[in-house]
């Protein structure tokens, strides 16, 4: 851990207001010259037995009711800028901590900080390893002052893939007032919706039934009022549900939010932890019962919002209400249903629900409602609905709500039989009645009156209203994706927007001062930079929103004298302060180090190499400050790519030479051939560095076994026959934590087998031996 300040006290930095910063932030690298974010210190989190799991909750399923879906499991941790995580210094007086957090083969990430609080203008970010500059906005997770809650706690919106970073970025101006302890770290095995698709481990099927129905689907037109009240949410970031927002009699949009009690929201920390997922759905009807229906869908997560506090529950007939922390974010174009308290049981009935973690769907009964207990027991507590067969429900789509024909809620999914695979009599369900939640236990904390009529009208039934105080929600959400040519500094746009209606306008404005009202303009700038690009749309009832990406156009990098390899450049002189830009383009297939060195002449410089970017000093990747001119910087093991090289003058200069050096790139890119029973010891690299070597096994050979061994840091052993592994094909790959791997492949056949060391962080000493 490189620390930055040493005036922290237990789990707690003290900073003051950074720059403002905004749900479209950007990591802190993006703007500013940083440490490569590979040497950014890791956190590796233990193996997770995803089988076992999944195992569990088979069993789990058939124990209706009793405990809402699982899609993560937690490692518990205890991190602060205390003890994690890299601090650096960046514009405008201001200081930033990241930490990288590796959870092997997640699907996503989530995350829960015990301690939370930001001051005035710092922000936290939560975004995956390795994300580029052109990345959507909502693949980071931005959190500011605006988000500290009462609990003093915070929990994140997932992040996919298996790799995370968490960063801070702060001023120096104040001490005493960030607080920051992270304390779980959720693995999800499941795959949240698409995520099942996109992760490491890819599944082509989905994780809900083929024959649920898109909310889209005309199966939806009578509800539309309805479906943007629904939402699924995360508990503790492993467990997953599905809830509504309900109306009140004051009709003041407040956030009440209608959920199950077996979801186990009932208490002050669950509550704390809930992450609504507002939209996620389909954008086109799939037909149920086909493949695509079955697959993972194409719903957004963008749209969330954290913590709650509870306002009552009631185990008898199985409700949870919840008061969401935040006001409905505009963008978000949400609902609050109505609901009916009436003792009811309809002739007919429609849900609306998230089924095992995946987009939302509709489902309809034609068939008489009847009262009784849970699964069928004694008592009035509950409605059985039996399901048309088009359409289910799924674990997951606890807490969802059931309406009437009137389009009002009258309960709350408890569980049931229903399931792609039921028919006739199974195909049936069990609703919590809002009839009984009504009065509930007989107090405030256990029943719904209290809230849903604070005032005490007496009304028995409320209408669905929408974000505008009545009927649907109306204004677009403005969006686009771009593909940029950097040879012609052509940019592509692709609207993504989306409405309830109808978008009858769009106005582009690129940053250059030109604009656009295409839908889909295709734009060519004059020069490479970085663009801020706005997309304003409007609808066909005046409503508008507006979407701003930054989009970098054309190669940006350093304007540098190009070194030429081991080709000196002399009489280099200048004035102190003076500082001289040069770069060296390492080839592919480059083995061993990259040297820059510095020398002769008088006066004093320091030399200064970063990778992929110009260094400055305050920022860099190597320096070398020595008294005089003779300077030295060495990569071990270089990457290919571009070194930018600066000479400062720390006093005046004259007639001083500098030159880079590496080795010619070889044919096959390997550093060698190993030979049986020789090992090759002292093998160091930099975080990221790949070394390779070959083995040639004659014909006949019984067993070959490759071992690494010995050292410190972490690097990682792959070996493949026939062609290079890379960390994504290979035949073997122990992939543990340290230096002491082995590969053994009985009978090998005979031919070339390649080995590759990959850096996984840091490492020095060890040895490398191959027998066969």
């Amino acid at each position: 851990m490189k620390t930055l300040i040493a005036c922290i006290t237990a789990g707690t930095l003290s900073v003051g207001a950074a720059a403002a910063a905004t749900r479209d932030a950007r990591p802190a690298a993006f703007d500013n010259r940083l440490p490569s974010e590979t040497t950014v210190e890791l956190k590796r989190m233990p193996t997770v037995d995803a089988a076992r799991l999944r195992a569990e909750d088979a069993q789990q399923d058939r124990a209706m009711g009793l405990r809402p879906i699982r899609f993560a499991t937690p490692h518990a941790v205890n991190l602060t800028p205390n003890n994690a995580g890299d601090w650096d210094q960046i514009a405008g007086d201001n200081l930033v901590w990241r930490l990288r957090v590796e959870s092997k083969d997640a699907l996503s990430l989530n995350f829960g900080f015990s301690e939370f609080h930001l001051p005035e203008g710092a922000r936290l970010l939560v975004y995956p390893e390795g994300l580029q500059k052109n990345a959507k906005p909502e693949a980071i997770q931005t959190f500011t002052a605006a988000d500290n809650k009462a609990s003093g706690s915070l929990w994140t919106p997932i992040v996919p893939g298996d790799n995370a970073v968490i960063e801070v970025v702060v001023p120096k101006a104040r001490v005493g007032e960030l607080k920051l302890r992270l304390t779980s770290v959720n693995h999800d095995y499941v795959g949240f919706g698409r995520l099942a698709r996109e992760g490491a481990l890819a599944q082509t099927k989905g994780v809900s039934g083929s024959c649920n129905v898109d909310v889209v689907c005309p199966d939806g037109d009578e509800f539309r009022d309805e479906i943007p009240s629904v939402g699924a949410y995360s508990r503790f970031g492993t467990f997953y549900c599905s809830g509504s927002l309900v109306n009140n009699t004051a009709g003041d949009q407040k956030m009440y939010f209608l959920t199950a009690h077996h979801c186990g929201m009932g208490t002050a920390d669950a509550a704390a932890s809930i992450v609504v997922y507002w939209n996620y759905q389909n954008s086109t009807c799939r037909n149920p019962g086909s493949a695509e229906s079955g697959a993972n869908g194409d719903g957004s997560l963008a749209q969330n919002q954290t913590g709650a506090v509870v306002r009552a529950t009631y185990a008898a007939s199985d409700f949870t209400l919840l008061e969401l922390d935040d006001a409905a974010d505009e963008s978000f174009n949400l609902s609050w249903s109505g609901w009916d308290r009436r003792d009811l049981a309809p002739a007919g009935a429609t849900g609306i629900h998230h089924p095992r973690v995946a987009e939302k769907r509709i489902t309809h009964s034609d068939n008489p409602l009847r009262v009784e207990g849970y699964l069928g027991a004694s008592g009035n507590s509950h409605l059985w609905v039996q399901w048309n067969q088009r359409g289910t429900t799924e674990g997951g789509s606890s807490g969802s709500p059931i309406y009437s024909p009137e389009g009002r809620v009258i309960g709350q999914l408890h569980g049931g039989y229903a399931s792609c695979t039921t028919t006739g009599a199974d195909h049936v369900d069990w609703y919590g009645r809002v009839f009984t939640s009504w009065t509930g236990g007989g107090t405030a904390a256990t029943r719904l009156s209290d809230w849903l009529d604070a005032s005490g009208t007496g009304a028995e039934f409320v209408d669905t209203i929408g974000a505008d105080g009545g009927g649907v929600p109306g204004a677009p959400v403005a969006g686009f994706d771009f593909t940029v040519d950097n040879d012609t500094l052509t940019v592509t746009f692709t609207d993504t927007s989306s409405d309830d209606g109808e978008i009858v306008s769009y106005a582009w404005a690129f940053g250059d001062g030109t604009t656009s009202t295409e839908a889909n303009p295709v734009k060519t700038y004059d020069e490479a930079g970085v663009y801020s690009v706005a997309l304003t749309v409007t609808d066909d009832e005046g409503n508008t929103h507006t979407r701003t990406q930054q989009v970098e156009v054309g190669d940006l990098g350093p304007d540098a004298i190009e070194l030429t390899n081991r080709t000196p450049v002399p009489g280099l002189s200048g004035a102190a302060g003076t500082e001289l830009l040069y770069s060296i383009t390492v080839p592919e297939n480059v083995s061993g180090p990259l040297s820059i060195t510095t020398s002769g002449g008088s006066g004093n410089v320091s030399l200064y190499v970063s990778a992929d970017e110009e260094p400055s000093a305050d920022s860099y990747d190597f320096v070398s400050q020595r008294p005089g001119n003779n300077e030295v910087v060495r990569i071990a093991n270089v990457e290919a790519g571009t070194y930018y090289v600066k000479v400062v003058g720390q006093s005046a200069f004259a007639n001083v030479t500098v030159q880079a050096r590496h080795n010619p790139p070889s044919e096959g890119g390997g550093d060698g051939s190993l030979r049986n029973g020789v090992p090759v010891t002292g093998l160091s690299g930099a975080a990221g560095s790949q070394q390779f070597w070959t083995i040639q096994v004659p014909a006949g050979t019984a067993s070959l076994r490759v071992a690494m061994s010995g050292g410190s840091g972490d690097a990682d052993l792959y070996v493949r026959a026939g062609s290079q592994p890379t960390t994504t094909a290979y035949d073997c790959r122990p992939y543990l934590t340290g230096n002491n791997e082995t590969c053994t492949i009985s009978n090998p056949a005979a031919g070339t087998y390649h080995v590759l060391i990959n850096a996984y962080t840091a490492f020095d000493g060890a040895s490398l031996v191959a027998n066969w």
